[in-house]
């Protein structure tokens, strides 16, 4: 039942997405229609027949271009919102897999920067070393803050104080730290180099986002665990005689689950805080791609769907993937069975 929650959440999810991207996308592609009907206007011999038209029917002969003419080159002027989504996130996906170099006549979806793989490497590895270390500072303030009522509060106020401070306010002191400090200033201007040696370069947007999100996770998991602890079972354990390592480990057991559902909020929520740090820092990841998606200069405002598409379609088909995978370790791992 959960893994259907799962399918049929991700579907709503999918279908949100391609209606406004398909939104997105119909608005682009207008908009070079009326660029082309210029020269159409000015230059094509057939001009003539679609201005009379237009005044027949009572119309613009701009609007009559966009709207009767133009579908021929650009059938995504005839579709829903909807149906143009679905179409460009398949196209995404086909790109990403199957990518030949080449994007056909929607190109310029795309703008300046084409994505690729190298985009999501960079991320996932980034992603990757942030949640370990989050993962790893939670659990050591959860488990001191399960032991101790004093440090539990701390542990709320922190929460609260740091999921409060915007992530890109510790990317600029770290920017700070660097300037006026010995360290290499090479590590806020972008990433360098190749292998092993790129991995110094995250190591102030790793602490950017550690220090962000590592406190409410181990609020998460200490409230689990404490709600856990206070179960009737713990103190029939006790009056056995057991001793409390074990009593702990039966614990630690029963948690797992619940943990493991926590884990995945965070894990869902930090990727808006990677995306933003990727950028800033200049990691030249799925944050800096995105970036490219929304391009204003004094005259204009310009906007790639397709490039959107790529980070978006990218995320939600990871936290699909890491969705399922949590729901079917929870089920083989559930201490107390499956309803």
């Amino acid at each position: 039942m959960s893994l259907r929650r799962i399918v049929i959440r991700y579907a709503v999810v999918t279908l949100l997405i391609a209606f406004v991207l398909g939104y997105a996308v119909k608005g682009v592609v207008e908009k070079r229609a009326y660029l082309e009907a210029i020269d159409f206007f000015q230059y094509n011999p057939n001009a003539g027949k679609a201005m009379a038209a237009a005044e027949k029917l009572g119309m613009d002969p701009m609007e009559y271009y966009v709207r009767y003419i133009a579908p021929r080159n650009h059938p995504e002027l005839g579709m829903s919102s909807l149906h143009v989504g679905l179409k460009y996130m398949a196209a995404t996906l086909r790109d990403l897999f199957l990518s030949s170099g080449g994007h056909s006549s929607w190109n310029y979806l795309y703008g300046t920067a084409t994505p690729s793989w190298g985009y999501i490497y960079r991320t996932l590895l980034f992603l990757l070393l942030a949640d370990v270390s989050v993962v790893f500072l939670a659990l050591l303030l959860s488990f001191k803050a399960v032991r101790s009522e004093r440090f539990y509060g701390f542990l709320q106020m922190a929460a609260r104080t740091f999921n409060g401070i915007p992530v890109w306010f510790f990317v600029v002191l770290f920017f700070l730290i660097i300037i006026y400090s010995p360290i290499p200033s090479d590590l806020a201007n972008g990433l360098k180099g190749s292998g092993v040696e790129t991995l110094a370069y995250f190591l102030f947007p790793v602490l950017s986002v550690l220090l962000v999100a590592s406190w409410g996770l181990a609020e998460g998991i200490t409230v689990v665990m404490r709600e856990e602890f206070a179960q009737p079972y713990v103190e029939a354990k006790k009056a056995m005689g057991l001793p409390e390592r074990r009593v702990k480990r039966h614990v630690v057991r029963a948690s797992i689950v619940p943990v493991l559902h926590v884990w995945l909020q965070n894990f869902i929520e930090i990727q808006t805080l990677i995306l933003v740090v990727d950028y800033l820092f200049r990691l030249n990841g799925l944050g800096t791609i995105l970036a490219s998606a929304l391009v204003i200069t004094p005259d204009s405002v310009f906007f790639y769907p397709k490039t959107f598409a790529f980070v978006v379609v990218t995320l939600v088909l990871l936290n699909f993937l890491v969705s399922l995978t949590v729901e079917l370790l929870a089920i083989k791992l559930e201490p107390r069975g499956v309803a």
